[in-house]
């Protein structure tokens, strides 16, 4: 079997129905919103030739630990799924959204750089377990079997500056969902074990219990000149930094991080996305060639306040852990962009211990698909 056994191909119909409905009717009151006025010093008719034709992009996305053990075990981080839409670039962005787009840009003139703003949601699963998942009793020194289904809602705003060769991404995320067995997580596994005739994990009993969760995530990710990388073997190569700040009762953290590429003709974009935590990159590609790719590593060091799935529930006991305060990753992956249409990209994750009962580091892989429209 190509997956982990926990992984399922499908959502309840209920669950797909109820949250793309959310989801257009999230994105049709952005729609019908006016937009903010443009900033009259930002040079407009150049600005808007400068917007990428596309009609934007949908995105697939399966994190799952078999590609790092290859064997149909389920173990902390076990599984993440997501689907996304990622609309049009606009120049400007609806009115009630405007204020999200003035966070400081140290080292890049907003002035006199063309803006392009897209709007996405996504709606997404993630499971977690402990190692022992045969026993029905509570494993006290590993993490709480979770689930978290929820919707993303996100404004993504590129800004670039030709004349420095600088560009900025910034990355607003707003997560609402639950956490708990309304979040499906045991069905989906086991029914899906079932499936495949797999034993069932039997300590889902014993999961965090039913909370709202809601949480709003800011990312920011720089190309520029001053992190230029010479030539290796003939390839180019480049540097994107990032950083990262997330608040909410399901993760409070911020963290720094950074990848490293290297390629014939590296496009001028952030990297493939992520599902958890969702640090770095977007759906959005832009091509050179019918065929481009490159290779990546890259780093991350996250200092941690909360982690409901570690910590457990915010306002009910629950099954909880000692977390530990700092987090690190590190990375290493390929991205493929086939006739300027289809990206494929394939990361392997190396993530520190989370909590200090914890045998060894974990590691799991990731697996995205973004289409162009």
């Amino acid at each position: 079997m190509f997956l982990n056994t926990s992984f399922t191909p499908y959502f309840t119909t209920a669950a797909i129905r109820n949250g793309l409905l959310s989801a257009v009717v999230a994105l049709g009151i952005f729609a019908d919103v006016p937009a903010a006025h443009a900033e009259p010093e930002r040079p407009a008719s150049k600005c808007t030739a400068a917007l990428a034709d596309d009609n934007g992009f949908i995105g697939f996305a399966l994190e799952n630990d078999f590609f790092a053990r290859a064997s149909n075990s389920d173990e902390h981080y076990t599984n993440g799924i997501q689907f996304s839409y990622l609309t049009s670039p606009k120049a400007s962005v609806a009115r009630p959204l405007d204020s999200l787009t003035r966070v400081p840009m140290f080292g890049i003139d907003k002035k006199s750089s063309c803006a392009s703003h897209r709007y996405a949601v996504a709606l997404g699963q993630e499971l977690f377990t402990p190692d022992d998942t045969d026993t029905s009793a509570l494993v006290v020194d590993d993490r709480p079997y979770a689930a978290w289904l929820h919707l993303t809602f996100a404004l993504q705003s590129v800004w670039t500056h030709e004349d420095s060769g600088m560009a900025l991404q910034d990355h607003w995320k707003l997560d609402v969902g639950i956490v708990g067995p309304s979040a499906l997580g045991e069905q989906i596994q086991n029914d899906y074990h079932g499936l495949i005739g797999v034993a069932e994990s039997n300590g889902w009993d014993n999961q965090l219990k039913d909370e709202i969760g809601i949480n709003l995530t800011f990312e920011r990710s720089i190309r520029s000149p001053v992190f230029e990388t010479p030539a290796l073997l003939g390839l180019e190569t480049d540097f994107v930094p990032y950083g990262v700040v997330s608040l909410g009762n399901v993760q409070t953290h911020a963290g720094l991080g950074g990848i490293f590429r290297i390629g014939p003709d590296i496009p001028e974009d952030f990297g493939p996305p992520r599902i958890y935590p969702g640090i770095g990159g977007s759906d959005v590609f832009i091509p050179n060639d019918n065929f481009d790719w490159y290779l990546f590593a890259g780093v991350e060091g996250r200092a941690v306040a909360h982690n409901i799935f570690l910590d457990g529930n915010s306002f009910r006991d629950s099954h909880s852990v000692d977390k530990y305060p700092f987090v690190a990753e590190g990375r290493v992956g390929i991205v493929a962009v086939v006739a300027k249409t289809a990206r494929i990209s394939y990361t392997h994750i190396f993530r520190s211990k989370e909590f200090r009962q914890q045998p060894e580091p974990d590691q799991f892989g990731s697996l995205t698909l973004s289409f162009a429209l």
